[in-house]
């Protein structure tokens, strides 16, 4: 069987790995390397990461394709969910724009790029590792920070290692939070408290104050 027409077997995944594509083609490992680089040079198959692929086909026939850019982004690094900035500016806590899908997961940091865009991952200690959901957006079930986790990881990560945090250096950040409710402030306290440092103990405070809350 033409090696094209075994590619399309695949071209219904939304993503796949060599080893699977290796058991398709049925092919040595030189010639599947080979195979891969030829077809990524002719626009058959794109490149997530080495290692990880779609069709072509797939990615032309996706309608979603900015709710796909976000499954990937969970793919690329497991596990991982998206925080940081891209959250921050769905929710409209900041508003300069961003470049990329970022991440937080429990592996080492790391930043892909690929024809989609890059995707940023950043460290987290396993026990600050929450406060993530997964959302249903058509066929892709995406994990995601909520809006008060998102704010924590920026902070837990812009401060780390800042010994004191002051009104001056929160402002600076530029959040807007005049319509922060209760209920989220509870929930970003929750976070601080997790980390078991005075700092962010008593981050909710010194932001409060910074922002006028």
């Amino acid at each position: 069987m033409n090696q094209v027409i075994k590619l399309k077997k695949l071209s219904s995944l939304s993503y796949f790995s060599r080893n699977t594509l290796s058991q398709v083609l049925n092919i040595t490992d030189k010639n599947l390397y080979e195979t891969i680089q030829r077809w990524i040079r002719k626009g058959l198959l794109i490149q997530l990461k080495r290692g990880l692929y779609v069709t072509r086909e797939y990615y032309n026939n996706n309608a979603r394709k900015d709710d796909y850019y976000m499954f990937i982004a969970n793919k690329l690094k497991e596990p991982s969910y998206l925080s940081l900035e891209f959250i921050l500016q769905k929710y409209g806590i900041i508003s300069e724009s961003i470049f990329g899908y970022s991440s937080i997961t429990l592996k080492l940091k790391r930043n892909y790029l690929n024809e989609f865009g890059t995707f940023i991952y950043r460290n987290i200690t396993e026990r600050l590792f929450t406060g993530f959901t997964i959302q249903t957006y058509g066929n892709y079930e995406i994990k995601e920070a909520t809006k008060m986790k998102a704010l924590f990881d920026y902070l837990y990560l812009k401060l780390l290692r800042i010994q004191a945090i002051d009104l001056q250096l929160l402002r600076s950040y530029r959040f807007n939070l005049d319509k922060l409710t209760k209920k989220e402030e509870k929930e970003l306290l929750l976070y601080c408290n997790l980390t078991e440092i005075k700092k962010y103990i008593n981050l909710l405070s010194i932001l409060k104050d910074a922002y006028d809350i």
